[in-house]
């Protein structure tokens, strides 16, 4: 009886180590969360290769995480492929309909489609969230969208408003500056290219259209000095390219 008895717990306890113990929900999303740090990573660092694929590993884990399709958009856009981004970022919204980031990502997708009103209607809808942090990105946005649809008043409106949220924004004073060159007002675009380097040193297209300004006020000393500093900090930018074309054409005129 004893010795059946032994042969019976064994059996159950061989049976118990067959069976396979589902982990817990959290480690899923820990092990998804590796692969979307390091996609993160590597989208920043422009690897958009291994940033797609670690993104892809992350969606195979935990297909339910909303940041991660916005994440395979943003990789999409960038490498240009704008219906994979769309149709990633359209899966982000599915799963958190009213994401303020999303909707601005896809805002931004559809401005580089030229697609203004669809463009529009996203960032007035990020922008209809109080909680969202960074509207100053969608009103600069907008901006731009008023801008391309031929409504300056709108655009600087927006700009500032951006602005109002965020005095540290780069890319609204940039964005600034280029209609107030367009306008002929320089004094007005040097300022905001001047701030727009100010609050980021690495914005090359800012640095250029300063040397710009600088030309057309005669400024020449100046105009080099800016377009010089491009191609020492960013030699193999598409801005160097221009800042050293500009060089050249100011080289053959003083030597002419």
């Amino acid at each position: 009886m004893r010795f059946k008895k032994l042969l019976l717990f064994v059996f159950l306890l061989g049976m118990a180590a067959c069976q396979s113990v589902e982990p817990p929900p959290s480690f899923y999303q820990e092990k998804s969360n590796v692969h979307l740090e390091r996609a993160y990573i590597y989208y920043h660092e422009g690897r958009l290769a291994e940033a797609l694929k670690e993104a892809f590993l992350a969606k195979d884990i935990n297909p339910k995480d909303h940041n991660i399709y916005n994440l395979i958009g943003l990789i999409y856009m960038d490498k240009g492929q704008y219906n994979e981004a769309e149709k990633y970022f359209k899966k982000a919204l599915e799963i958190a309909p009213d994401s303020p980031e999303i909707l601005n990502n896809l805002g931004s997708l559809y401005l580089l489609k030229n697609e203004i009103k669809k463009a529009i209607s996203c960032f007035e809808k990020a922008l209809k969230d109080p909680f969202y942090p960074k509207p100053f990105i969608a009103y600069t946005n907008l901006a731009w969208a008023y801008y391309k649809l031929g409504d300056k008043d709108k655009a600087i409106y927006y700009l500032d408003k951006a602005l109002n949220y965020n005095p540290r924004y780069s890319v609204a004073y940039f964005y600034r500056g280029l209609i107030a060159l367009e306008e002929g007002i320089l004094d007005k675009a040097q300022l905001d290219f001047r701030r727009a380097i100010r609050f980021n040193r690495q914005d090359m297209a800012s640095r250029y259209y300063l040397g710009i300004v600088y030309f057309r006020l005669n400024q020449i000393e100046k105009a080099k000095k800016v377009w010089r500093s491009i191609i020492e900090l960013a030699p193999e930018s598409r801005w160097a390219l221009k800042a050293e074309e500009k060089l050249m054409t100011l080289e053959e005129l003083e030597g002419s």
